[in-house]
This record gives C-alpha cells, sequence and structure tokens, in this order.
C-alpha cells in the first residue's frame, strides 16, 4: 500500500477513534496530529500517562489481554484511515469514470456534427484515391501505345506522356490538398 495521505476527512475521523483507543481527549489527540505527532506517537504517550512501558520494553506484570492495546494495524484509528483510504480510492475512480465517460459522450456529438469521422473511413477513402492513381498507371501503357505509335515527334511524345501523367499526378495532388484542409467544404462534396 501506499503512502498514506491524511485528509481533512480522514483526520476527522480518525482523531475520534484514536482518541477512543488511547483514552485520551479528542482535543488533545488532533492538537498532537496537528504538531505533527503520528499516530503511534500519540498511542505510546498514552501508554506512558497510564505509567505503562512503551511497547517494546519489558513489562514487570503484564495486563490481561482484554485489557492490552489492540496490535498496530488492527486499532480502531488504523481501521478508519484504511476505511477512509478506500473510500478515496473509490471516490478517484468513479471521477476517472466519469471523465472517460464524457469525453467518450463529447467524441460522439464531434461524430454527429460531422467535425470528426471514423478512422476506417479515412482510410478507406485515401486508399480508394491512391487506388485510383494506381489504376490510372496501370493503364496508361494501353491507352497510350496507339497514339504514341502515330507520332514520329519526340517532342509531342513527351507531351502527351507528361499531360498523362499530370492527369494522375493531380489525382494525389487533391488527395494532399484535402488532407491540409486547404480545399472548401463545399469543394471536398463535389
Amino acid at each position: 500500500m501506499g503512502k498514506r495521505t491524511v485528509t481533512k476527512r480522514t483526520h476527522q475521523v480518525g482523531v475520534v477513534a484514536l482518541a477512543r483507543e488511547t483514552g485520551m481527549p479528542q482535543s488533545t489527540v488532533s492538537l498532537k496530529m496537528r504538531q505533527g505527532y503520528t499516530p503511534d506517537q500519540i498511542r505510546q504517550m498514552a501508554r506512558m500517562r497510564e505509567g505503562l512501558a512503551p511497547k517494546g520494553a519489558s513489562i514487570s506484570s503484564p495486563k490481561p489481554p482484554e485489557e492490552q492495546a489492540p496490535a498496530p494495524g488492527t486499532s480502531e484509528y488504523d481501521l478508519v484511515v484504511r476505511g477512509q483510504e478506500r473510500m478515496e480510492a473509490i471516490d478517484q475512480a468513479k471521477l476517472r469514470r466519469a471523465e472517460a465517460l464524457a469525453e467518450r459522450q463529447e467524441l460522439e456529438n464531434a461524430l454527429k456534427r460531422g467535425e470528426l469521422i471514423p478512422v476506417a473511413y479515412a482510410r478507406k477513402w485515401g486508399s480508394r484515391f491512391i487506388i485510383d492513381g494506381r489504376d490510372e498507371l496501370l493503364k496508361m501503357p494501353s491507352e497510350l501505345q496507339d497514339i504514341m505509335a502515330t507520332e514520329s515527334d519526340p517532342a509531342r511524345c513527351a507531351a502527351i506522356m507528361q499531360s498523362y501523367l499530370e492527369r494522375v499526378l493531380a489525382k494525389w495532388q487533391r488527395l494532399e490538398e484535402l488532407w491540409s484542409g486547404g480545399v472548401a467544404v463545399e469543394e471536398k462534396v463535389a
């Protein structure tokens, strides 16, 4: 378990439990905790006030088991603190869940408004542009073979090839313009 963080709520509930456990007044326990004493130090002070030796020292005549203080970690104070820590962890989990649900709802609303599109749709759409360009390039030899066979001027052949390639590259250029946001929405639909 991580380091305990004592919140005001835990501190207030813990003071009551620790005061009940040690038999000290709540105001004294609260004062000692504000002064920086740990619960174990406060327990030790209470034992010394009662005339008992601090834990770890030998006691000549031990009290009967029903009168001895509970072992550390099983006291009412420790149980209250652990319970408060669990409640805080549950509250934090609920908060994270609420934030995740709110973020999910925001994304769904953005999808409905048309501000976002699913990644699968964008991939399919981009792939379609690339495949159309590839198909145009693959059709080039069959479409140009008759035209090129009749031309004897090399400059005219180069111009025909360049115009065909520019037509194919224009598809990919349009895709680049769409990705960068350089095309208006009306042009995208058309």
